[in-house]
């Protein structure tokens, strides 16, 4: 009897054994998807912010940002000496168009670069207040004033 008391302890404690491992898998495999949802909700709201924060500053100068007003639609122009850039919203995406300086541009041959479910932009005397997927912010120009 002590030996078949002695196997049925063994047994129950491995028992526990595979049951913990178990347990403990399966709260890392939640813990995992939990992560990847974060990190593509992460993705989809804050690449188009830096993208467009980068863009701001790369063409911070005297008259290189601005922000117009085109058929209803808010749109940022960065300018320099020989071209000019427009970031704006087009069926849900964001688009960049590049065209010779001061030519007239045709917004639907613009390249999509993401995802951007909302997209508005205001100028302030020195800064661009941007609100994008939900996220708003705004970029201090070191240049001074938007043109």
């Amino acid at each position: 009897m002590m030996k078949n008391a002695g196997v049925f302890f063994s047994l129950s404690l491995m028992l526990l054994f595979v049951l913990c491992c178990f347990m403990l898998l399966n709260i890392q495999i939640e813990d995992y998807s939990m992560l990847q949802r974060r990190t593509k909700n992460d993705f989809e709201t804050y690449t188009p912010v830096l993208y467009v924060t980068n863009k701001i500053h790369s063409y911070d100068e005297v008259n290189g940002v601005s922000v117009e007003n085109r058929d209803g639609q808010k749109i940022i122009k960065l300018s320099d000496t020989k071209s000019d850039t427009y970031l704006y919203r087009d069926k849900s995406k964001l688009m960049e168009l590049c065209v010779i300086k001061d030519m007239q541009p045709d917004f639907s041959t613009g390249q999509a670069l993401m995802a951007c479910d909302d997209f508005d932009v205001k100028q302030d005397e020195n800064k661009i207040i941007c609100e994008i997927n939900g996220v708003e912010f705004y970029v201090e120009l070191r240049s001074g004033v938007a043109s």
